[in-house]
Order: C-alpha cells, then sequence, then structure tokens
C-alpha cells in the first residue's frame, strides 16, 4: 500500500474483479488507489507470452482503441504507449492515414492531429496486464471459475464470491470482498446469480445482426505504394452487406479482417476469404493482399447480436457490487466502441469512488454507479443500433426516428468527401472526443440540408487550414 493510500484513506480493505478483459484489468488499476487488496479472478491460464487467448474470441481480429479511450489508458498508464511503439505498434492520423470507401466514396484525408495507435489486440491486453499486475496491491488467480455470490443474511449486500480453482487439486474456496466487480464479459452469469438470491429478473435489450469476421495476418509487403496506414472497404446498405479492414500491427505485419452482416459470413478457406475481398466495392483491398505473404490461419468469429443489461432498471440493486464492461453491454466490435466504452466506466468508477471517501462508507455507492454508466452506454448503444438497422433482416426494437437519423447520418457520410469541417466532426465524433449531438448543431445542419458537392471538389488527401484544426482541437476534451 502507497503512503498516499495510508494517509488519504481507502474504501475498503479487498474488492474482487471478476475477469481479467480489458474492462477488468482497468478497473483493477483503478480499485488498487482506493482499496488495499485488489483480486482479479480469470477462467483461462494466463500466458506471460503475447497471445490470444480463448476468453477473448474476438481478440484475434481487428481492434480499434479510440481516441477518447487511448487517452484514459495514458492517464492510468503513462508508459504504457511509447512501449507499445517499441513493442512495433503504428501511430494513426485518424484522418489522414485512414482511407476509407463509404457509402460510395472516399472520405477526405488531410492531418488531422487526432492520432490513435494500431496494434494486435492481445499486444495491448498484454502490456495491460503487466502494468496492473506490477501494482503491489493487485494479484491474479487464473484458471479459476466463479460460481456464486455471497451476500449478507437477507441479501442486500454482496460480500464475496464462491470460486473454483482447477490448479493442482480442484478445490472451492470464499473470498471475501468489499466491493465484487462483474468484468467478465457477455458470458456474465450475474443475472442468473442475483437471481438466486431473491432479485428480479435482469431486462435485457437485444439487436440481432448475425456478423461473421475472418481474420488472416500478413506480412507487410518491402515495397508497396499505399498513401495510407490503414484502409477500410464497406458496401453501402441494405444491399451490401460486406466490409473489409487493413490494419498494421507489430513484426511488421498487417492484420486483415473481413466482414459479412446478416449471416453472410466470410469463409475459412484461402479461395473463399481471397474470393471475399475481391467482392468488397473496390479491389484495393484485395490487391494489397493477392500475393502479401500469410503468417497465420484464418481465423473466424461470429457475434449474433448486440447485448444490453439493464441493471438500471432493477428496483433493487444489492450494495457493493457492480457490473461492467460487456458484462452489461456486448457491442457489435465492428465499430470497435467496446474497449473505450470500459475506459470511460474506468474513468467514471475512479471518480465515483474518489467522491465515496468523504462518505465514510460505499452505501449507495453501486446503485449511484450502474446509474451513472448509462449515460455511457447510451450513447455507444445508439451509434451501434443505429448502423445495424440499416439492414431491415436486423431484430430488435428500433428507436424512434432510427431511419430519419439514418437518412441524416447519410448526408454526413457524403459531405464527408469533400467538406473537412464535416469530415473532421465525424471523426471526432467516431473517437469518442465529441457527443454525436454536435452532428445536428444548427451550422451542420445547414449543410446537411442545403450544401451540395462541388463539381472540381478538393483532393482526397489535403492538410486541413490551421483555423479549423485549431477550432477542432481547442474544443476537444482534455486528456
Amino acid at each position: 500500500m502507497s503512503k498516499q493510500q495510508s494517509s488519504s484513506g481507502l474504501c475498503g480493505q479487498h474488492a474482487v474483479v471478476i475477469g481479467a478483459s480489458m474492462a477488468g484489468l482497468l478497473a483493477s488499476r483503478v480499485l488498487s488507489e482506493h482499496f488495499a487488496q485488489v483480486t482479479v479472478i480469470e477462467r483461462d491460464q494466463l500466458s506471460q507470452e503475447i497471445q490470444a487467448r480463448k476468453g477473448v474470441p474476438q481478440g484475434r481480429h481487428v481492434h480499434v482503441l479510440l481516441y477518447r479511450g487511448a487517452s484514459i489508458l495514458q492517464k492510468l498508464f503513462p508508459d504504457l504507449f511509447p512501449v507499445l511503439l517499441e513493442d512495433g505498434s503504428t501511430p494513426i492520423d485518424t484522418v489522414a492515414d485512414f482511407r476509407w470507401y463509404n457509402f460510395g466514396a472516399w472520405k477526405a484525408r488531410f492531418k488531422s492531429g487526432i492520432t490513435f495507435y494500431s496494434q494486435s489486440r492481445p499486444l495491448l491486453e498484454g502490456r495491460v496486464r503487466e502494468r496492473v499486475a506490477a501494482r503491489s496491491n493487485v494479484r491474479f488467480l487464473d484458471g479459476c471459475d466463479v460460481i456464486k455470490f455471497c451476500a449478507n443474511d437477507d441479501a442486500t449486500r454482496i460480500t464475496g464470491v464462491q470460486i473454483r480453482q482447477h490448479q493442482g487439486e480442484p478445490h472451492e474456496e470464499v473470498l471475501s470482498a468489499d466491493l465484487v466487480v462483474d468484468a467478465s464479459g457477455r458470458g456474465s452469469q450475474t443475472p442468473q446469480w442475483l437471481a438466486a438470491l431473491g432479485y428480479d429478473n435482469v431486462e435485457e435489450s437485444t439487436i440481432k445482426v448475425d456478423v461473421g469476421y475472418a481474420t488472416r495476418i500478413y506480412r507487410r509487403p518491402e515495397h508497396h505504394n499505399f498513401e495510407h496506414t490503414v484502409m477500410a472497404l464497406y458496401s453501402t446498405p441494405p444491399t451490401g452487406k460486406r466490409a473489409g479492414v487493413l490494419a498494421p500491427i507489430e513484426e511488421n505485419r498487417w492484420i486483415v479482417t473481413m466482414i459479412g452482416w446478416i449471416r453472410d459470413y466470410p469463409p475459412a478457406d484461402e479461395a473463399g476469404f481471397l474470393a471475399f475481398a475481391r467482392s468488397l466495392p473496390l479491389p484495393d483491398l484485395y490487391a494489397a493482399i493477392q500475393d502479401a505473404e500469410p503468417v497465420t490461419p484464418i481465423a473466424i468469429h461470429k457475434f449474433p447480436a448486440n447485448r444490453r443489461r439493464h441493471y438500471e432498471r432493477l428496483s433493487r440493486f444489492p450494495e457493493r457490487f457492480i457490473a461492467m464492461g460487456d458484462a452489461v453491454c456486448s457491442f457489435n466490435p465492428v465499430y470497435g466502441q467496446g474497449m473505450t466504452a470500459a475506459a470511460l466506466e474506468a474513468d467514471l468508477l475512479n471518480s465515483l469512488l474518489y467522491q465515496q471517501r468523504g462518505r465514510g462508507d460505499l452505501i449507495g455507492f453501486s446503485r449511484r454507479f450502474q446509474k451513472k454508466i448509462t449515460k455511457i452506454v447510451d450513447t455507444f448503444w445508439l451509434l451501434a443500433a443505429s448502423e445495424d438497422f440499416r439492414y431491415p433482416e436486423a431484430q430488435g426494437k428500433r428507436p424512434f426516428g432510427i431511419n430519419l437519423l439514418n437518412r441524416y447520418v447519410h448526408r454526413i457520410h457524403e459531405l464527408s468527401t469533400f467538406d473537412h469541417q464535416v469530415t473532421l466532426l465525424l471523426y471526432q465524433g467516431l473517437q469518442a472526443i465529441k457527443p454525436p449531438a454536435a452532428l445536428f448543431s444548427p451550422h451542420i445542419l445547414a449543410k446537411v440540408l442545403f450544401k451540395r458537392k462541388p463539381r472540381q471538389s478538393h483532393p482526397e488527401k489535403t492538410d486541413l487550414s490551421p483555423e479549423v484544426l485549431a477550432d477542432a482541437l481547442l474544443s476537444s476534451p482534455r486528456k
């Protein structure tokens, strides 16, 4: 325990985190400032090597940590990104280095000053886990299942968890805790464990999209004539259901992911993978990989539906327990929202725990946290839902006015092919720098209604005017 912890007081002696996911790792890092001891329980055996693991099936595919999420990680782990760069991560200017074909046209490209980092998910997660594990008051119990919550006599407070160890001679034991955090992901058992304690069923919202992913890693050719670093080709919905993404990762490699909505799954054989790439709206991605050297087999992942658990709607909620990350809301991974949503929730957790110290106990904290993260989840859920509901086959409750919203956003995408101010604002929204509402300001609304593409538009790649760039960065939230 640090001198700062002992002198300022703590929220409790022991916190337990279920799951070493990115959400669990970020929660553990935050909790280590507020509790004397933090225990992370993980079902997988955690290797010291950088490699994909069973508990993160989407980890073999293209991942994006949005600018806003990266800024939170930089605050929690100041040396993380310098180390990732040494490992071979590539800094990406969100606009200039990202060549994105969507709704039948390329987005305008220019230097934006908005940087994110491109590397594999196992590398990012591994380096974050190393830093969490290096904290003196954090320990990991891997190869271990949580089998139920423990509670006080009237089940108003979670007092710990019962675990089953699989290493050595299998055995069960109880871990007492002042706070239990469920970061176990999409397969969370919390609704069943709460029901066993007499709590109401947890309401769920789902949007069934039946998305499939196929990913292969290639050695990056020594000579290529790309002006960009990342490329994404999207078919136009609702008839087009395919997309492909190419991004650089460590060890001088490309990671290439094919995506298909509504059961238009990309195949796992080499000929089918290349044919899928060739079927995209333009041949650019296929041309990049047709003669490239593959270094891995093709990995497959299928994602049936966005799923949201509404803990905030429970009439009763136990004290000293919270849920976060995919355990609360699992988004379609194609939009790259999950890790950033988890980072924002961890940042909120930190703020609320500092506030709670002045109260002297954790009474009311759990309910307050679950209600507060609703705003974070609402934003990302709406963004994912609006895109997935472009397909009539998507199943779920459609938000009111979704068709009008999608037509409006379609116009934003059209403007982003030549209007640099709109382009920058679109990317700021996608990178969670500005709220989606920024796209509905009177000035932007006027452009949506009246502005048309000039006959001689700007080149695809230019420099943004200093005035527009200064305004954009000054109005962005600080890291």
